[in-house]
């Protein structure tokens, strides 16, 4: 609900008037146009000012059960801090604050009226103070719209801005972030490259651009930029950070690792790059000094939700007894940012799963998919039109006429359909074989749907998938071309790479258009199995339909029956493999993906698991292992609880 912004106004009339009695009265009579926040935002101002400030923090604590981000309720639970002489909890609060909200100028003050604050504490808010005084009124609304998530207002007031200074560098910087926020990412990729030109010396902004960039897929653009940047000074730590990021995206992991050591030698407690050091030396196979990464980062940061996660995420770490009653108190902190408490909820139900407790184990899953659901977009209404125009428009008589229009190149070999069903270990099989190499889950293809479709969600007005009918051999040719150049950054030189998208399976058309010499494959695992896996698996980004039984089937429904559909129009050259199969009957498996691949049988396919690759994905450990068969089968123990999921899969 949204506030009657005429009675917001009086409210805020009243406080600045100091008719307190009567602003809590009115406040009081017009709660029901009033939202939550608000209500009780004005009630604890109008406490505090009349010295009430234990009942103002009571309010305060109410507005952090809906809305743990707000970083207004920080910065007044720090005044009132201030105010009940607890300077701790003050601090506290005012960092909070910060975290959720840079642009609160009474916060950043309030920091440096604490005793003994860490210098680099106070040089931090010094910094934000001096920014903040210097930057025009409106722009100082718009940095704290978009903190506040209100995104449209942010949008309409710095593009009137920009119309009276279109040249303003902050201006164009904050609408290439509200555009980064929309996931309007080309649109903030053009604003920061305009910033540069005018002012190529802006390092706040080059950061920006090399963020955009790597969001963009432009991964060997974002290292040149990064690399620019840290040639310019090696012992700035976000440069460092930067180069190393952009190293790791380009499969460069010794040389990111080296640079996450430089960078722990100068910032010794950084939990953030102690998980990403973690992630890497996770992708190594190096799993006890991921571990120790892992937990340095905890230990810095107690509340560092994802180092839980990232833990849980090895599939092979058991949490300690004291671990466990840790995380099981923190999850009920009210203070605890909901982002962390998903982390958190997810880790219990992974550690109560290998306690083999699955009554636990469920409520933490659920309670994690519950929350992580709150604040994503999927809709299955506007995916079930997708796959229903992918039908309309992807017919035989579309692929008879255009069969050979795209690019000739036999390089790519594409894995896809659900996550969580055996892809990464046929990954690891095929990535064994001399002749191939493995890159990532590319994002290509869907970035390349979405150009087509010039950001349109993808219903029945949007110009994709039906922008393929139109397409020349020479546009097709030439996207094709495209995608095989992009995939270039991740490549050794092997005749063929995998593209282990798993949506990729939404694109067939696409694929087979573009490059329609390309082989497919398509991984399946039974449907609980699939969808449950799923369900416990926490996503570092995508696959929005996972946190929701209805979501899920609905995804799987539309999965099977377009898949049959690619197979009806384009037969014979696809290629589906069971993950049981896979598993009960390996070496006949194997030997049907290599002929299906027109490569020669290799007995380091078989013995898959002795390749030390690097491995990005949640199996990564599970894939430097021999095939054992005891997860076939294992949601039956939360059978119980799985009515909802088993009612809505049709398959």
């Amino acid at each position: 609900m949204i506030s009657d912004n005429t009675k917001i106004k009086h409210i805020q009339s009243l406080i600045s008037k100091e008719n307190l009695s009567e602003a809590t009265k009115y406040i009081e009579d017009e709660k029901s146009s009033l939202s939550e926040i608000d209500y009780w935002y004005y009630l604890s101002l109008c406490f505090r000012y009349q010295k009430q400030y234990k009942k103002a923090l009571v309010a305060l604590n109410n507005i952090i059960k809906v809305d743990s981000t707000f970083g207004r309720a920080y910065q007044e639970f720090g005044h009132n801090y201030v105010n009940l002489k607890d300077k701790p909890m003050a601090l506290k609060s005012y960092l909070r604050a910060v975290k959720f909200n840079p642009t609160l100028h009474a916060s950043w003050l309030g920091i440096l009226t604490i005793d003994e604050v860490d210098s680099k504490i106070s040089d931090l808010a010094n910094s934000n103070i001096m920014y903040l005084k210097n930057l025009p009124p409106e722009l100082k609304s718009v940095s704290s719209f978009i903190h506040e998530g209100k995104l449209k207002k942010a949008e309409h007031l710095c593009r009137d801005y920009l119309k009276n200074k279109p040249h303003n560098i902050e201006a164009m910087r904050l609408l290439a972030k509200i555009g980064k926020e929309l996931h309007v990412y080309d649109d903030s990729e053009f604003l920061l490259e305009s910033c540069l030109v005018f002012d190529e010396e802006n390092t706040e902004v080059a950061l920006e651009y090399i963020d955009v960039l790597i969001k963009r897929q432009k991964y060997a653009k974002a290292l040149k930029e990064a690399e620019k940047l840290y040639k310019k000074d090696s012992e700035n730590l976000q440069f460092m950070i930067a180069y190393a990021v952009t190293l790791q995206q380009t499969n460069k992991q010794e040389e990111a690792l080296n640079i996450y050591n430089k960078v722990l030698e100068i910032d010794k407690n950084n939990p953030e790059i102690l998980l990403s050091k973690g992630h890497l030396l996770k992708t190594f196979g190096n799993l006890k000094e991921s571990v120790k990464s892992y937990k340095s980062s905890y230990n810095i940061d107690k509340y560092y939700g994802d180092a839980y996660w990232s833990l849980a995420n090895l599939k092979t770490y058991i949490f300690s007894d004291e671990e466990i009653k840790s995380l099981e108190k923190m999850v009920k902190d009210i203070y605890l940012n909901e982002n962390e408490k998903v982390y958190m909820h997810f880790a219990l139900g992974k550690a109560f799963e290998d306690c083999k407790d699955y009554k636990k184990s469920f409520y933490h899953y659920k309670l994690g998919n519950d929350i992580k659901k709150q604040s994503i977009k999927f809709d299955l209404k506007i995916f079930d039109e997708e796959c229903l125009n992918q039908k309309e428009v992807c017919t035989r008589d579309l692929f008879e006429t255009k069969n050979d229009w795209g690019n000739d190149s036999t390089e790519p070999i594409f894995i896809l359909g659900l996550p969580r069903v055996g892809s990464t270990l046929l990954e690891q099989i095929l990535a064994s074989h001399s002749s191939v190499e493995a890159t990532h889950e590319l994002p290509n293809i869907l970035a390349i749907s979405h150009k087509l479709n010039l950001r349109k969600v993808l219903e029945k007005s949007s110009r994709y998938p039906d922008i393929l009918l139109s397409l020349s051999a020479p546009q097709l040719k030439m996207i094709g071309e495209q995608y095989i150049n992009d995939a270039a950054i991740f490549r050794t030189g092997k005749k063929y790479f995998i593209d282990k998208m798993p949506n990729n399976f939404r694109h067939i058309g696409l694929i087979k258009l573009i490059l329609p010499k390309a082989k497919i494959i398509d991984i399946r695992r039974g449907s609980m199995s699939a969808c449950f896996a799923c369900y416990k698996q926490l996503f570092a980004e995508g696959q929005e339909f996972t946190y929701d039984f209805k979501d899920l089937a609905g995804y799987y429904n539309n999965y099977v029956e377009l898949m049959e559909h690619w197979n009806k129009v384009i037969p014979n050259q696809i290629l589906s493999i069971k993950y049981e199969d896979l598993i009960n009957d390996f070496e006949t498996s194997v030997n049907k993906i290599l002929e299906y691949c027109k490569l020669p049988f290799e007995q380091s396919c078989i013995d898959f698991y002795k390749n030390k690759r690097s491995v990005r994905t949640p199996s990564s450990e599970q894939v430097r292992q021999p095939i054992f068969r005891s997860g076939l089968d294992y949601w039956k123990n939360y059978e119980s609880n799985l009515d909802e999921l088993a009612n809505n899969l049709k398959y």
